[in-house]
């Protein structure tokens, strides 16, 4: 008998005893017996024996016996507790959901809400059992106290994320839904509150905790207790006032120690896994410097946003602590700070578009949740209003915020318009989610303002949904409004993100082509739904429709499915530059590989021989594409054969086999809208080949030339083609350019240069947290002769000097040298040792320079921050392997221990600074206002960390945000590598000199 069939049938044992012991009423004694006997009979892990105790088929409701027999097998150490959480986790209705190409569903659970409710109601009392366990506790090593902690840290995401699905991101929207929503589970949000403070009052569990190490595990678990301590506080203050109570005794148990010595850290590390401590060190005054926050909030809208409003508030009040009041004044200043420094650097509409969408659509719903009273929001603001530059806020014409003004047909320039004051826009968007009153923005803005609120009021999901289900038409109107400024933005793109969930789920396929073609279109709309949804909650329904695409029975033609495919691969394609799905179906494939050709004898099957075959026949032959040939190929295996059709035809050409003639006329039905979307991979393939080659490139330059500037092309399509030259336009424009440099183009030279010319306005057309070539050539050549690290210290300077100056208002002092696209080049290029090495060298020289104490170290400790997750060990190296910011921060602070040097003393420091801020922190005063948007759609995630800038710039999107980084090549600067020998842009082995 095999191993797994062994375990199957003594797994089938065990389930047979614990169910007739039920029926039969066993006694909880005789029980245990019988349990110790047929473990030395038929041995079974705990790992095992967990899934078979707690499963509903052993016990459909809850049952006090049953409970009894847990609490016995646990205090025999028959079963483990860690164990427990997880096998209760895994049949939980609180269990995310997990897409898979066959099912979908939340979970293991099923059943419906009955089932549902007895299931919360059995975890609800399983956890008040080990409570009682908890008391007498023994953990048999290290290993299961960390054990428990990530089982603890799974369960407290699992019931945040099961509470806050379908809540909004405004208080007041539909807010008895949310009460609803919330009500489900309280009872067994408030067990799980009760067992973790069981789990922090053991002192055997607590002595673990404090001898240190486990540092991924360790935040892992700060960030979920800080979040989870938040939702506590809405639910039931006074078990949150005994969780807070709880660790802060504990922490002013511990001994005064000399917190330099590393024999403290132990100490520290309680403090810090639970969430406690004042976040005061001996390294000076704590300092929040104007400065810092700007580098923070540089990072966090930096790229395609990621905008996750439990990290936005954890990181503020981890910052702030206590002192809301400062909190508001400062964030609001920062965000005015970042819109005017991107107004006065002249940056992209698209940019700008984004943040006045930022500070319309999403800070006013942040505000909602952090201020406790319109009175205190309105003097925050007021006096934010006064430390920042009213005339570049007041001033703006509407033309630099329109990211298609380049399209002069359809966009003529309006600078002849009423310019805009986004400080009124602003005030009125806050007023309607009722931060302050309407008859409070004069007083704050000391003038009678000309807006006014819209005349719908504030939009409500719900409302909205039920007005697309009794008018279909409605939600074409509310794409639109997608890129409204009112402040309605928010529930918009929550509704749209619904429908189209749904429309997956029904397979309504032509309503969701419409819907994924707008959105294409309008990269500046998917960028204001990314400030309110994760990418991954919009990708998972959308590449499963794809993965599992197939033929009706009945189909009638398949020109229209191969149109609603590739619309709505189009949005994906655009999309998953920041969010990878499984490594399994169509999509990622497409994405690794999706440019680059096969040979013909590689063919894994005589069906992609046919399939090819037929398609270069009907292209060539120029009588159209047929049903027959549409109906035998897959659009998922069309566009998987893209690359290869492209190699072929263009080696045929260049063999004399096909003329160029015939070429062209055949690619031009891939610029029929049924196929327009494939051309993406075919410019990709034409991309390399450009490259790649070494001989006349005549032909592939014909062809190039005839795809991007065609002769002629039908209304329809001629918008999409547009969104499809976005795509690649970046990736072809440097291919382009390496061309001409080379002088390799020969007698194309003019029509090379015209291509590039060409291709120029569709560079800027999606955001890239990327530097351009102009800003890294001035970065590298223009900087005192001290290249990239020279300008990142002045870049320094400048933000240290402008930060002790708060009185001076100077908005041009750092929009003039900083950019979060600076750091991010430096990191790319000198590395993650040599970034770090640079700005410890800032600090110390204001140390020796005697800059007003605090004030480096915090736009330090955010420089580290605003690289990317807290979660991640490698902070901004969360892929690839490359080491991140933070990552190296430790490892140089370690190598300098032991020295007093003063170098050493201010890697300490800004670590201490650094770890303080990633330390959760709870407001003992936290405005009590439901709704903060922990959803499904924009909340937070499992996993994610709310003590740090979680969102600042996740590399995938900040490092290669072409919309087809993976089709058409990654796009980062390799670690070490050195300008004049390194990588430049999306092609591998591109230089410049």
């Amino acid at each position: 008998m095999s191993s797994s069939s062994g375990t199957s049938l003594r797994a089938q044992i065990y389930h047979s005893l614990f169910r007739k012991c039920l029926l039969k009423r066993t006694p909880v004694d005789a029980f245990g017996e019988y349990v110790s006997q047929l473990l030395l009979k038929s041995p079974l892990p705990s790992s095992s024996i967990c899934p078979i105790m707690l499963s509903p088929t052993i016990s459909s409701r809850v049952d006090p016996l049953h409970l009894e027999y847990i609490q016995r097998l646990v205090e025999k150490d028959i079963i483990s507790l860690p164990d427990v959480l997880a096998a209760l986790l895994r049949t939980s209705s609180a269990r995310p959901a997990v897409p898979t190409s066959s099912s979908s569903g939340h979970g293991a659970t099923g059943g419906g809400n009955g089932m549902n409710a007895n299931r919360e109601a059995l975890e609800e009392d399983i956890f008040t059992v080990l409570v009682t366990v908890l008391r007498e506790y023994k953990p048999r090593s290290n290993d299961f106290v960390w054990a428990t902690i990530q089982a603890l840290s799974d369960w407290m995401e699992a019931v945040i994320a099961a509470n806050g699905a379908g809540m909004l991101d405004e208080p007041e929207d539909d807010v008895s839904g949310m009460a609803g929503s919330m009500d489900v589970g309280k009872g067994r949000l408030e067990a799980l509150a009760e067992l973790t403070i069981a789990i922090g009052s053991n002192e055997d569990v607590r002595r673990v905790l404090g001898e240190g190490g486990r540092k991924e595990r360790r935040l892992m678990f700060q960030a979920s207790l800080s979040l989870f301590m938040q939702y506590i506080q809405v639910q039931n203050q006074v078990l949150a006032s005994r969780m807070d109570g709880l660790f802060r005794h504990h922490s002013q148990q511990s001994p005064q120690q000399n917190r330099n010595s590393r024999n403290t850290k132990g100490t520290e590390a309680i403090d810090g896994i639970m969430g406690i401590g004042d976040g005061a060190d001996n390294d000076g005054p704590v300092v929040g410097s104007r400065g810092g926050l700007f580098v923070w909030l540089n990072g966090l809208l930096a790229g395609r946003p990621q905008v996750d409003d439990e990290a936005v508030i954890g990181y503020l009040y981890s910052r702030y602590r206590n002192d809301i009041n400062t909190l508001l004044v400062d964030f609001v200043t920062t965000v005015l700070d970042v819109l005017s420094n991107a107004i006065l650097r002249n940056e992209a509409a698209s940019t700008l578009f984004l943040l006045r969408s930022f500070l319309t659509n999403k800070v006013p719903v942040l505000l909602s949740r952090l201020s406790p009273s319109p009175m205190t929001a309105s003097y925050a603001l007021s006096q934010a209003l006064l430390r920042t530059d009213a005339s570049t806020l007041a001033s703006p014409p509407p033309s630099s915020f329109d990211p298609y003004s380049h399209n002069t047909s359809t966009n003529p320039d309006m600078l002849f318009s009423t310019l805009v004051d986004l400080r009124q826009e602003f005030l009125f968007a806050c007023a309607l989610h009722g931060v302050v009153g309407e008859e409070d923005i004069q007083g704050i803005i000391g003038e009678l303002p000309l807006g006014a609120l819209p005349v719908a009021g504030r939009y409500d999901v719900g409302d909205l949904m039920n007005q697309c289900a009794m008018d279909p038409d409605r939600v074409e109107r509310l794409l639109e409004e997608i890129e409204g400024v009112e402040g309605n933005s928010g529930a918009v793109v929550r509704t749209v993100v619904e429908i189209m969930r749904n429309m997956c789920e029904q397979k309504e396929t032509m309503p969701l082509r419409s819907i994924c073609s707008f959105l294409a279109r309008k990269t500046s709309s998917l960028d204001v739904m990314l400030l309110f949804v994760k990418p991954v909650y919009l990708l998972e329904p959308l590449c499963e429709l794809l993965d599992t695409w197939r033929y009706e029975e009945d189909q009638g033609e398949y020109q229209p499915v191969y149109e609603e495919f590739g619309y709505i691969l189009l949005l994906v394609t655009d999309l998953t530059s920041s969010s990878t799905p499984n490594t399994d179906s169509f999509i990622p494939q497409l994405l690794s590989k999706g440019s680059t050709s096969q040979r013909i004898e590689n063919f894994e099957s005589s069906d992609k021989h046919a399939q090819l075959g037929g398609w270069i026949r009907e292209i060539f032959e120029g009588e159209g594409i047929s049903d027959g040939l549409m109906s035998s190929c897959r659009p998922q295996d069309f566009y998987k054969l893209v690359p290869t059709l492209f190699m072929q035809s263009v080696m045929a050409c260049e063999r004399g086999v096909l003329d160029i003639d015939t070429l062209k006329e055949g690619f031009a039905f891939l610029l029929e809208p049924f196929l327009l979307p494939s051309l993406v991979g075919g410019l990709g393939w034409l991309g390399n080949h450009l490259w790649e080659s070494h001989e006349d490139i005549s032909i592939p330059v014909q062809i190039l030339h005839s795809l991007l500037v065609p002769s002629s092309i039908s209304p329809d399509a001629s918008e999409v083609h547009k969104t499809v030259i976005s795509i690649s336009a970046r990736q072809l424009e440097r291919v382009l350019r390496e061309l001409v440099r080379r002088g390799t183009a020969g007698s194309h030279q003019s029509t090379v240069e015209g291509l590039v010319a060409n291709l120029q306005p569709y560079t800027a057309f999606k955001r890239n947290g990327a530097a351009t070539r102009d800003e890294l050539e001035n970065w590298t050549h223009h900087a005192g002769g001290g290249g990239l690290m020279q300008s990142l210290g002045l870049a320094f300077q400048s933000l240290v000097n402008w930060s002790t100056s708060q009185g001076d208002i100077n908005i041009v002092q750092p929009s003039a040298t900083y950019t979060h696209r600076l750091i991010l080049a430096t990191w790319r290029v000198l590395g993650a040792g040599n970034t770090v090495k640079g700005i410890i060298g800032e600090v110390v020289k204001c140390r020796i320079q005697g800059v007003a104490p605090g004030y480096a170290e915090d736009v330090a400790m955010s420089m580290i921050l605003s690289m990317g997750s807290p979660t991640e060990e490698g902070g901004a190296g969360g892929g690839g392997g490359k080491m991140g910011l933070l990552e190296a921060l430790r490892a140089e602070e370690a190598e300098e221990s032991g020295n007093e040097s003063a170098r050493a003393e201010v890697l300490r420091s800004v670590l201490r600074k650094v770890e303080t801020q990633l330390t959760p922190f709870s407001p003992v005063h936290q405005h009590a206002t439901v709704g903060g948007g922990v959803d499904a759609t924009g909340g937070q995630q499992p996993g994610m960390s709310v003590g740090g800038d979680t969102q600042g710039v996740d590399l995938d999107l900040s490092m290669g945000d072409d919309g087809m980084a993976g089709l058409l090549g990654d796009g980062g600067l390799g670690e070490g590598d050195l300008m004049g020998s390194g990588l430049l842009g999306d092609v591998p082995g591109m230089e410049l000199e």
